[in-house]
């Protein structure tokens, strides 16, 4: 019980007052402050909005190369991802037959689809 009194007292949550010949020990008003309630966010439910986010990304990059095609070394520098993230996205892009995967000798280039590009025009108006 002393220790834990000398230990409140270190810490400084009991002041010492000295009124003439007597000493009292005075205890601090610990004001408790309620921790603001946050809601627990449900980490699928945040996955799943990244990945979104990541899908659109790929989207944007694809419509705005056109043509030419892009390659997935090309796709994760632009976004500042790791390759394997981009190829998820890519692989859900290609399910969805938003994306076209061509394979050549000089390597492999995704291309939006005729259903990707109009995708992408109803998003934009």
């Amino acid at each position: 019980m002393l220790a834990k009194f000398f230990s409140r007292v270190r810490r400084g949550d009991i002041i010492k007052e000295q009124e003439s010949d007597m000493v009292i020990w005075k205890v601090r008003s610990q004001r408790r402050v309620a921790k603001p309630k946050t809601k627990a966010i449900d980490t699928s439910a945040q996955k799943k909005h990244e990945e979104k986010a990541e899908l659109v990304e790929v989207l944007k990059i694809l419509l705005k190369e056109g043509e030419k095609g892009v390659r997935l070394q090309t796709l994760s520098d632009k976004m500042g991802t790791s390759q394997s993230k981009v190829q998820q996205a890519m692989t859900n892009l290609i399910e969805k037959k938003l994306v076209d995967e061509v394979t050549t000798m000089s390597g492999t280039k995704y291309y939006l689809t005729q259903l990707g590009i109009d995708y992408c025009r109803s998003k934009t108006r």
